[in-house]
């Protein structure tokens, strides 16, 4: 018997316990009689706890078996249905004499015992457990008509209660999204907390480079950026390492042209690798991984492995850094500091449409579009120089996609353990290998020095970002079923990256919903109290979007950007908008979670931080300005 399984059984079930009995008190508080309350809170956490012992408790009992998920239902209902009987007849004649809470949890714990067994070897069949065992389908998961089924009805049952029980209910949601308040500005401010995090001596003096590595390039239809990328990466001061970009020929025959005239021009540092021609599928992680095979097959030495997107201005001095810190903590990963640069509106970048006001037209368009640019820049910008140093010290750190280095006994180990580096199935790669690196217990190095951020653009349009954001949240939906993070060694741990995984929705829904939780409690003439506690998160919210301004100011200072009136006030009216966007995007990532579509989606690059202000060609750097 695994401890795991023990430890989730109970904590699931405390959980729904104590959800059970929060219902049955408000149900009798409403005037429902005892039996009927008891007898509602019984089904309805009855389903729910069958969802999460399925999907968690007893998983790998139940690997690859979701066409029998039907029986097992049937199994668990049986089982539960018999202890229910005994709850339902005896909690009438107990509750009277002993009180609610004691006759609910008397029962509660005499059925425990019971509940396991029968889960163990009756309603949950028996899966041999495999070692490294690969995680199951998303499809098989999560897309099956009973489950979308039971997740539709408890979001009914949860709104159902809401409207009979106000008041709870905002207390419930206020405290939710006060804690959702609360991380956010922690997790925000993290890097000013403690001085150590802004000595700009903490990361030491790079010394002479003794690592050789090799830098991965997906690319597919890159021709905008291809040439200069792989230009840039070309000329970095660091004297033994490969730059492989990885192209589909067939596919893309414009990029592989560039790539192949860049490897005819640095025979000794560009190394084409080809994208696997046997699988219709394009993603990156299968190029990572056909890169990986091909370095093997030639018996190119390398230590550490770099990612790089297709649009990446590295530093000059980033590899001596990157192997200094190597070779100074130790660490399995070194996480690097990227950067959105393009917050502002540059009319002249886009062409003139035809018709008339052509001027006029396309600066409307141009500055139509700053005030979600903005928005996504500085969520860089706090992701990268804070946010992550805090999850790295956690140890609980879901990876960005680029800029950041492994050493090769990592990727060993990787392999060792799924027969692969990156998971190909994954929609955000980075995020479960992230995750993995804590379960193995390889420290990552977070390393963000201003200036030698990686520079990257935003996403073309709204509908592109909406897009990628959909594919992010859709890939840490993946790696909270897969479970990986159930195997962190210790309980906070599993509780952050609980937290971490879902952030973009809780931080989403809070701050779409705050407003809307204030009005209710006023138009409702609740309580002062929960008045008041509803005002605190939309206080909060406040208070954050006005240190996003500040921090606009302090980022166009650093990167020597001009930040205008009007780039400002699309991050204060733009607040707001933006977070119901990412709200949609949630929404849209779970209905193709469930459905079972886990395509990938490509973000477009148009080299659009190519030409933003404050851009400088680190080619032209002395080594000693790039160190």
């Amino acid at each position: 018997m695994r401890k795991r399984e023990v430890s989730l059984f109970l904590l699931i079930g405390g959980g729904v316990a104590v959800l059970g009995h929060a219902l049955l008190a408000m149900l009798i508080g409403a005037g429902v009689g005892a039996d009927l309350a008891n007898a509602i809170q019984i089904v309805l956490t009855l389903q729910l706890s069958f969802l999460a012992h399925d999907f968690l408790t007893w998983r790998r009992h139940t690997f690859d078996r979701a066409a029998r998920r039907y029986g097992r239902w049937w199994r668990f209902q049986t089982a539960r249905g018999a202890s229910a009987v005994l709850s339902l007849v005896g909690f009438p004649f107990l509750a009277p004499v002993v009180g609610i809470a004691p006759a609910y949890w008397g029962l509660l714990i005499t059925g425990t015992v019971a509940n396991f067994c029968t889960d163990r070897f009756w309603s949950f069949t028996h899966h041999k457990s495999r070692t490294s065992m690969p995680t199951p389908p998303v499809a098989s998961r999560l897309a099956r008509p009973a489950t979308r089924a039971a997740l539709v009805g408890a979001v009914l049952a949860m709104l159902a209660l809401a409207v009979v029980f106000v008041d709870a209910f905002l207390v419930v949601v206020s405290l939710f999204m006060l804690l959702v308040a609360v991380t956010t500005l922690a997790f925000q401010l993290y890097k000013w907390w403690r001085p150590e995090n802004n000595d700009p001596g903490r990361y030491g003096d790079p010394d002479a480079p003794q690592l050789p590595g090799v830098i991965l390039v997906p690319m597919r239809h890159e021709e905008a950026v291809a040439g200069h990328t792989l230009e840039r990466l070309a000329n970095l001061d660091h004297p033994d390492y490969w730059v492989m970009p990885i192209i589909d020929h067939p596919d893309d025959p414009g990029t592989a042209a560039i790539a192949h005239a860049k490897a005819a021009e640095y025979p000794d540092r560009v190394l084409v690798a080809a994208y696997p021609e046997d699988t219709d599928v394009h993603n990156k992680p299968i190029g990572l991984n056909a890169a990986v095979r091909l370095l093997e097959e030639t018996g190119i030495d390398y230590e550490w492995i770099g990612i790089a997107d297709a649009e990446d201005l590295f530093h000059a001095g980033l590899l001596r850094m990157v192997d200094y810190r190597f070779r100074h903590t130790g660490a399995g990963i070194v996480q690097c500091g990227v950067q959105l640069m393009n917050f502002s509106a540059h009319p002249a970048q886009l062409p003139l449409p035809a018709g008339r006001l052509p001027r006029l037209r396309r600066w409307l368009r141009a500055n139509a579009s700053g005030w979600w640019r903005a928005a996504n820049v500085l969520e860089y910008y706090k992701w990268f120089q804070s946010r992550l140093k805090l999850q790295a010290a956690a140890k609980v750190m879901p990876l960005g996609g680029n800029t950041v280095f492994f050493r090769r006994r990592f990727l060993d180990a990787l392999h060792m353990r799924y027969g692969a580096s990156w998971d190909e199935d994954c929609l955000t790669e980075d995020c479960k290998i992230g995750i993995v690196a804590s379960v193995l217990g390889y420290s990552v190095d977070v390393v963000y020095i201003d200036e030698m951020v990686t520079r990257e653009e935003t996403p073309d349009t709204l509908g592109g970002l909406v897009r990628q954001r959909v594919r992010w949240m859709q890939g840490f939906i993946q790696v909270f079923t897969q479970g990986e993070w159930l195997e962190l060694p210790r309980p906070w741990q599993k509780v952050l990256a609980v937290y971490v995984l879902g952030f973009q929705f809780f931080q989403a829904f809070a701050i779409v919903f705050a407003p809307f939780a204030l009005a209710l409690a006023v138009g409702h003439k609740s309580p002062v109290a929960v008045a008041l506690l509803a005002t605190i998160p939309l206080g909060l919210g406040l208070l954050t979007t006005a240190l996003d301004l500040q921090m606009l100011h302090q980022f166009g200072r650093t990167f020597e950007q001009k930040v205008r009136l009007r780039d400002y006030l699309g991050v204060a009216l733009g607040a707001y908008p933006y977070q119901v966007m990412l709200s949609v995007a949630g929404l849209w990532a779970l209905l193709r979670h469930l459905r079972g579509r886990n395509n990938w989606v490509k973000t477009t690059h148009s080299g659009a931080h190519l030409t933003a202000p404050g851009h400088v060609d680190a080619r032209v750097l002395a080594p000693s300005e790039a160190a």
